[in-house]
């Protein structure tokens, strides 16, 4: 219990450090910047999503394979190489200028790195050894925190802002978290094509959901930078961390919880079901205490943090607040759909709310700028929400009741 608390509390300090990123974006470099760092996490996030090949929930929940560490950890490596491959593809395409080509390919080192460490974090997980993720996230914090507040103040500039991102990733990595893991302290086999395949088949599904999970939460970035501009698009980031911290909470917990209750999956659904709602439970006090803070003195917030700028944006709070309720929710949804290896039809709930983002981006978004990028996200994670339960409930009916 005590290592699954100081889990929490290293998440809630690295949300916090991204937040504290963003903050020091928007204040000493401007809005231009902030929309442009926001817009690179969503050129580079469906690409990160999907060579991670979520291992993370595959390792400690699938039952189908039983390999050694080592082979997944190859898996990841080559994925981790087609992801600097799609990335420079991106890079060919998108228009940047010189100066911002180097910003998001020192981005995209970042992200590798990050990715390798993600394997660290999944083998760990896998054995239940939650307070190295723990140290992992605190110690991160801590280092990013100096090196990019150094790098903003000292230097007034958005590449060497990006570029302590990535030393303070590669600090950790080799300094701490390599100590940690079981692969790299083990022969390296190799992978062979036919266990590559297995992987491949065994996690393509989840990796697809979560592809497309990017790209839902993604295109009313696109369709605002694109047809308003990027400060409208760093405004509607910069409030939207307020989700991205929500998510990093629940992922947190998710990740404490996630391999005792994929035994009493195996166990038992109906054993599963009863923790699982009691998560749910706990959860729901959780929002209930977040909504009256937020509701109460969100906008003193939002002006406390970034500035004057931020003043008058009432309506986007409260759409913030509905929100909060369906990123937890979906969040565990996905959870309890992976643990049971329910990913074909997560597919297909993706895919819907994907094609329901692109349709309702371009009649929402376009006449109503960032008011209706707010509206647009609210109803995706509806008709994201309301597919999960549908197939939770159907799972119930068979599993528990049969």
């Amino acid at each position: 219990m005590q290592a699954k608390i100081l889990n929490i509390v290293g998440t809630l300090l690295f949300a916090l450090n991204q937040w504290m990123q963003v903050i020091l974006i928007t204040r000493l470099l401007g809005l231009y910047e902030v929309g442009l760092f926001s817009y690179f996490l969503a050129l580079t996030g469906p690409l990160v999503l999907f060579s991670r090949f979520m291992l993370i929930v595959l390792v400690p929940t699938q039952r189908k394979l039983s390999y050694d560490y080592v082979i997944f950890h190859e898996f990841r490596n080559l994925a981790n190489y087609a992801f600097i491959l799609g990335s420079l593809i991106v890079l060919l395409f998108v228009d940047l200028s010189i100066y911002e080509s180097i910003c998001l390919f020192i981005f995209v080192l970042f992200k590798f790195y990050e990715n390798k460490e993600d394997f660290i974090y999944t083998e760990n997980i896998a054995e239940a050894r939650i307070s190295f993720l723990a140290y992992s996230k605190i110690y991160k914090s801590i280092v990013t925190i100096i090196l990019f507040s150094a790098a903003v103040f000292i230097f007034d500039s958005l590449v060497m802002a990006i570029l302590s991102l990535l030393v303070s990733q590669m600090i950790i990595y080799y300094v701490y978290d390599c100590k940690f893991s079981f692969s790299k302290k083990r022969a390296n086999i190799g992978i062979k094509w036919r266990e590559f395949k297995n992987i491949f088949i065994l996690g393509i599904g989840l990796s697809v959901v979560e592809l497309l999970n990017s790209l839902v939460s993604n295109i009313p970035r696109y369709v605002l930078e694109y047809f308003h501009s990027v400060e409208t698009l760093g405004i509607f980031a910069t409030i939207m961390y307020f989700v991205i911290i929500t998510n990093n909470v629940v992922v947190a917990i998710s990740q404490s919880v996630v391999a005792g209750l994929s035994k009493e999956a195996e166990e038992s659904a109906a054993k599963f079901y009863h923790s699982f709602f009691r998560l749910c439970g706990i959860f729901l006090i959780l929002i209930v205490i977040g909504e009256a803070i937020l509701l109460t003195f969100g906008n003193s917030i939002l002006v406390l943090v970034y500035g004057e700028r931020f003043s008058g944006y009432q309506d986007e709070i409260i759409l913030l607040g509905i929100l909060l309720i369906f990123t937890v929710y979906t969040k565990l949804f996905e959870m309890a759909l992976s643990i049971f290896n329910i990913y074909n039809l997560q597919v297909l709930l993706q895919g819907t709310t994907f094609i329901a983002a692109i349709i309702l981006s371009f009649i929402i978004i376009v006449p109503y700028g960032l008011t209706g990028a707010f509206i647009v996200v609210i109803l995706t994670y509806l008709i994201l929400a309301i597919g999960q339960i549908g197939v939770l409930i159907h799972h119930w009916k068979f599993k528990v009741r049969s």
